[in-house]
């Protein structure tokens, strides 16, 4: 996130039910915990049917940076199954069609399950990355058994992980650094996002015909 930020490769929303380790940028228009992870995720939506109903290619990238995706899931189902269903049709949709309008989805899990996302919903997916061990249906489920005849992640220890590129010839180990000053990175990253316009002001701009670009 840090990287897409600074590059600006993408302007990001946070959706963030557990409300956890990025609970420092409470308070910004670009970030909701709680149950106001799902006003998020439907704002980005609104700006996502915006976009496409006006065959937009928009010049800047936007992500939807979804946190601790089952959580989500469980809290929609014990609401009703039709906002768990609703929720799962939203970011299957943008995962589907984002791509060709410069929108795009971050979707972390602590657990990895195929009951987590709708049909084809994972092949949308252009960018797979399993921290830590990974179980057999993990495994087999994020589609490394395609290419590994078999499952070396009972070795890895903290920062290592398995990574599917779409467009890599094959699966790819790596190692993510430790991070000591984790917290000027978050003040970065607060920084970042104080600067970046709410999705309703993005959403009233393509509605108008304005542009969205800053």
């Amino acid at each position: 996130m840090w990287q897409l930020l600074r590059e600006r490769e993408s302007l990001v929303c946070i959706a963030d039910y557990k409300a956890g380790e990025e609970l420092p940028f409470e308070g910004l228009s670009s970030y909701a915990s709680g149950e106001k992870a799902f006003d998020m995720i439907n704002d980005f939506y609104q700006f996502f049917t915006e976009v496409r109903s006006r065959k937009l290619r928009l010049q800047q990238h936007y992500t939807l940076f979804i946190e601790e995706w089952f959580g989500l899931l469980t809290y929609a189902e014990n609401q009703s199954k039709k906002l768990k269903t609703e929720l799962m049709a939203k970011i299957g949709e943008i995962l589907a069609v984002g791509r060709g309008l410069n929108i795009g989805i971050m979707l972390c899990v602590q657990r990895a399950d195929a009951s987590h996302f709708s049909a084809g919903m994972r092949e949308q997916f252009q960018v797979v990355n399993c921290m830590g061990r990974c179980s057999t249906e993990q495994f087999r489920m994020l589609g490394f058994n395609g290419e590994l005849e078999s499952n070396p992640t009972s070795r890895y220890g903290a920062g290592e992980a398995l990574v599917l590129i779409d467009g890599q010839e094959s699966i790819k180990e790596i190692k993510v650094p430790f991070i000591k000053n984790e917290e000027v990175l978050c003040d970065q990253i607060r920084h970042y996002l104080h600067h970046q316009p709410s999705l309703p002001k993005l959403i009233r701009a393509v509605a108008g015909g304005e542009s969205t670009e800053q």
